[in-house]
């Protein structure tokens, strides 16, 4: 069993480990200190089993089950409320932590640390969901196949949430405006939402038009880091 566990966290952090590199990459010409990359990787761990609580306890709250009992407008908004969570806990986390970070000095900080705790957060999730696959098939074949989706679908999710909510936030920073920050917020919500109800309600057919819709965030992604790569204005967490 111990052994099943290390081989599912090999397994389960390779597609998070590509999407970390992916990301700071992006900020090669000043990254930021290992130890606070690390940190913040950490505590999306950490955080996990408490959004997993409160999301469970509201599920059960509503009793939302897979009969889909409840009527869609309803389910809908309860899922608007796990996504609200879930984000919700990930910026704060974030936000706290960093008040104490001298390093978190340039725009583009905001949105590298906000992808970092939300890849620990999928990474918790993978290797749980593929400690389950290979106990259940007991071959690695379906969990390989399984990581591959959640590499385009649920782990680039977490990152393109939190980035869009990272890059309003950075705005806030430069600019003062605390507007920026509720858009991004609103965004970064929504944006998981919307996956988070085509998975539920469409399944297998919806993969083809969630890849395309979250490549599409990415792009825009990229070019917000462009955009806060030519910020060269100091930021400061308590603005």
């Amino acid at each position: 069993m111990v052994l099943t566990f290390i081989l599912a966290s090999l397994i389960g952090i390779l597609p998070i480990a590509l999407w970390l590199i992916f990301f700071l990459w992006q900020d090669i010409k000043k990254p930021e200190p290992l130890r606070w990359i690390l940190v913040l990787f950490l505590l999306g761990i950490i955080i996990t089993p408490f959004i997993w609580l409160a999301e469970n306890y509201l599920l059960d709250l509503f009793q939302i089950n897979v009969q889909k009992t409840l009527p869609f407008i309803l389910s809908a908004f309860i899922y608007l409320m796990v996504a609200g969570i879930e984000e919700l806990v990930k910026f704060c986390t974030a936000a706290f932590t960093l008040r104490s970070n001298k390093h978190f000095d340039e725009a583009i900080d905001a949105m590298i640390y906000l992808i970092v705790i939300a890849l620990g957060f999928g990474a918790v999730e993978n290797i749980l969901v593929t400690y389950q696959e290979i106990v259940t098939h007991g071959n690695f074949l379906p969990t390989f196949q399984i990581m591959s989706l959640r590499f385009i679908g649920a782990n680039l999710l977490h990152a393109l949430s939190s980035g869009i909510i990272g890059f309003f936030w950075a705005l806030k920073l430069v600019t003062g405006k605390k507007r920026y920050l509720g858009i991004g917020l609103i965004l970064g919500i929504l944006l998981h939402w919307v996956f988070n109800i085509a998975i539920i309600n469409l399944g297998g057919d919806a993969v083809f038009l969630i890849s395309l819709a979250l490549f599409s965030t990415c792009i825009f992604i990229l070019w917000a880091f462009d955009i806060l790569k030519q910020i060269q204005k100091p930021i400061k967490i308590n603005k």
